[in-house]
This record gives C-alpha cells, structure tokens and sequence, in this order.
C-alpha cells in the first residue's frame, strides 16, 4: 500500500493565500443608515436630570437646564448604539423576573429643591440587601478590562438614586457589549457625595451665564455650542 509523500518546506507553494473579498452592497448600508438619522433633543429644561449630572462639565449641565442645548443630528452609529442599549435592557429585565427578583423596572424617582427626575433601570429584591436599584450600563472590552469598581459617572448617577428613593445600596450592572461578560458592583448611598450633588446643583442655578470652557469628555456636546 502505498504511503504518504511527507512534504518539506521547498515544496510549499511560492504565492501567497489570496484573501477573497466581495463589494458592499452600498444601497443597502445607505437605506438603512438614511432610516436610522434623526434628531437627538435636549432633555426638558428646569430639571437636573441625574445622566446629565454623571457629566462633570457645569457649562452643559448649565446649557441643558437652562433650555440653551440645541438639537443635534443623530447619525446612524451612534442611534445603532443607542438601541442596542434598549434591548440590552430588555434581555436582563428578563432575566430578572425569570429569577423571580424583579420589583420594577424604569421606575421614575422625583426630587423637589432642586428639582430632579429620573428613572431607575431596575428594582430587585436581593438576597442580602433587600430592595435594590441597578443601573445597567454597556461597555466594550478596552473599558470593561479596565474596571475595579465603577465609573465614576455611573456611580454619581446611582448615587442620585439612592438618595432620592432613601435606598441603602444599589449596584452597577456592566455588560461587556463585545463578548456579553458581566461584572457587578455595589455602591452604598453616600450623605457627603449626595451634598456634594446639591450644592453643584444650587451652584448652576444661580449661575446667570454658563461657564466659558467645556470640561466635559471629548464627546461632551456642549463642545459644538459657541
């Protein structure tokens, strides 16, 4: 029976492996990229609203509260990512009340002086700490590698949260939106950082112009406002 040739290195082929491609289909990307552009308005004025007070910028908040935030366009990407987070929402509501500690979700909270309002993601009854406020955020994998508590911005933004609604502690929900790992973290209500919240808030309110700088992130949008 005749056996194998074992081949040697001069046998390999002298070209290299050609990599197949194929063209977009360019009228499909711009039907669904024409379908997704829109309009992303300013939250309503008169209100702190605790995802813009996660910002550190007091020249957006400002703008924000004081109704001088214009409309921007909402290209196509970032209203993908935006719906993606929608669904994110969706998938680990049910989980939740598949686990049987779903209390609530989208829960609206109210501050009076100053006046705040917002949602809480989800209320779950939790095996330790009773009743508990999560925030659910996505992150990709440079971010999620990074983390060993949370953010800072999401954690001002349970912080509100918990002060309002007189929650103990909450936790903050992280999924990797590249290869869906989870990482949780607790935060308990603070009295010296809720203080610290309101008295920026009162501080913007008595504020007649806004700050001249941006101190926000690069994708701050008070940075398109002159």
């Amino acid at each position: 029976m005749a056996g194998l040739i074992q081949f040697n290195d001069k046998d390999k082929p002298k070209t290299s492996r050609v990599i197949k491609t194929a063209p977009e289909d360019i009228w499909l990307n711009k039907m669904v990229d024409d379908y997704l552009t829109g309009t992303m308005t300013s939250p309503r004025s008169g209100v702190f609203h605790p995802s813009t007070l996660s910002n550190k910028c007091d020249r957006a908040v400002w703008l924000i509260y004081n109704g001088q935030m214009p409309e921007t366009e909402l290209d196509p990407k970032l209203n993908r990512i935006f719906q993606n987070g929608n669904y994110l929402e969706k998938r680990i509501e049910s989980w939740f009340k598949n686990l049987g500690i779903l209390m609530g979700s989208e829960v609206p909270v109210k501050h009076i002086n100053p006046e705040m309002s917002g949602r809480i993601d989800f209320l779950i009854r939790h095996e330790e700490h009773g009743i508990v406020p999560v925030e659910l955020k996505s992150i990709n994998s440079a971010g999620f590698g990074k983390l060993r508590t949370a953010r800072e911005d999401h954690e001002t933004q349970l912080q509100i949260y918990l002060n309002i609604g007189k929650y103990d502690i909450g936790t903050v929900f992280y999924e990797n939106k590249d290869n869906q790992k989870i990482k949780t973290f607790l935060v308990k209500r603070d009295l010296k950082q809720w203080d610290d919240i309101l008295t920026r808030c009162f501080n913007i309110q008595n504020m007649a112009i806004p700050p001249d700088k941006c101190t926000g992130l690069f994708y701050c949008t008070c940075r398109k406002i002159k």
